[in-house]
């Protein structure tokens, strides 16, 4: 038997694939299906079958990384002794567990092996570009733009493989989520986004530490990540408690919990925290955690000139969306105009979204309906 390893996302795995594959989940039932059958043996009738069994073949077997959590606990442990008992020439497997990876790679009769998927590197052509668009995208943080660049400049240079940690804090709504969308954008991965403000001290522990293999975790959803860029969103939220989850991470780019284990190069992880100063962020994470980061970044407040200028962005953007009629309604009232009248009132990017929407729709339903 040929088996064949890999760590990845799904899209990834799709291209070693053949098209004609069971997956490791029917063929479970199959065999669930089987033994469970039993044999009733007449006094006086031989049975005619083989004195041994011949093992059912199948070409190729895929497990892809959702399949296993499909299987029970004791499939998990017994998953060798499980696909022994078919002839299988290639079986495919997409992020074991580590107990199933391990113990397929302690057989002597099978051929294995194994590919990581690669992303996209940071590199200096992709820095400057950075460094070039950056404000024509985020609005007011050229000063927080000179410090990614320079948090990011060793990454570009392959100084180390380890990731490239920063820490964005600042008020709401000021740029610093768009930030890192543009910086996955530059790389041209789809970022992998966390919201650690959604998740409860219960859950939060099975899921960055591990728990049952039918449980989601922190680890099997960075195995199965398209994109080498990271964002962890409101980072301080959770206890302080599950921060040492996170230490290998930052310092070396290892993370293990009790099913998986992956390393992550070159990675670029952003976290964010609304916190106003360093000290506020320093007494919430504690000084093992903030140490850890390579750059602690502030997005500042927004002044007048930048909400004026967003929310003409923000108008043409919305303005573009609708049809001739729309357009006509809108100008015939100058909208934009009276949205700027009242600008000094508006303090971050999505408040503005939503006055520029309100301001645009309200005038087109009292015409059209």
């Amino acid at each position: 038997m040929n088996v064949f390893i890999f760590y990845g996302s799904n899209v990834e795995f799709q291209k070693y694939l053949p098209d004609s594959h069971i997956s490791v989940v029917d063929l479970a039932l199959k065999d669930d299906d089987e033994r469970r059958k039993f044999k009733v043996e007449v006094p006086g009738q031989e049975d005619e079958s083989n004195d041994q069994d011949v093992l059912e073949t199948y070409a190729n077997v895929v497990g892809y990384s959702d399949d296993f959590s499909s299987l029970t606990e004791g499939a998990i442990e017994s998953f060798v002794g499980f696909i022994s008992r078919y002839c299988i020439e290639r079986l495919f497997l997409q992020n074991p567990p580590e107990s199933i990876a391990r113990h397929i790679k302690e057989l002597t009769t099978i051929t294995c092996d194994i590919k990581h998927q690669s992303y996209n590197v940071l590199d200096i052509k992709k820095l400057q570009k950075l460094n070039r668009n950056f404000s024509n995208r985020i609005i007011g943080q050229e000063r927080a733009l000179h410090q990614i660049v320079g948090a990011l400049y060793y990454s570009a240079r392959k100084r180390y493989k380890k990731p490239c940690v920063m820490l964005f804090y600042g008020s709401t709504g000021v740029g610093k989520t768009e930030t890192a969308k543009y910086i996955a954008e530059i790389m041209k991965e789809p970022i992998f986004r966390k919201q650690f403000s959604m998740f409860h001290s219960e859950e939060f522990t099975a899921y960055l530490f591990g728990g049952k293999h039918n449980q989601n975790s922190f680890a099997k959803e960075l195995l199965e990540r398209e994109s080498n860029v990271i964002l962890l969103d409101e980072f301080d939220k959770p206890d302080p408690v599950f921060f040492s989850a996170f230490y290998q991470l930052f310092d070396e780019g290892i993370y293990s919990d009790k099913n998986y284990s992956l390393r992550m190069e070159n990675a670029i992880i952003i976290c964010t925290s609304n916190f106003q100063s360093e000290e506020q962020i320093r007494e919430r994470l504690g000084d093992p955690m903030f140490s850890r980061f390579d750059a602690i970044i502030r997005f500042d407040d927004l002044s007048n000139d930048d909400v004026n200028e967003l929310v003409c962005r923000e108008y043409n953007r919305q303005y573009h969306s609708l049809n001739k009629k729309e357009k006509a309604i809108v100008d015939q009232y100058d909208v934009l105009k009276k949205i700027l009248v009242y600008s000094s009132r508006l303090k971050n990017a999505r408040q503005i979204r939503r006055v520029v929407r309100e301001a645009i729709t309200e005038n087109l339903i009292n015409q059209l309906l």
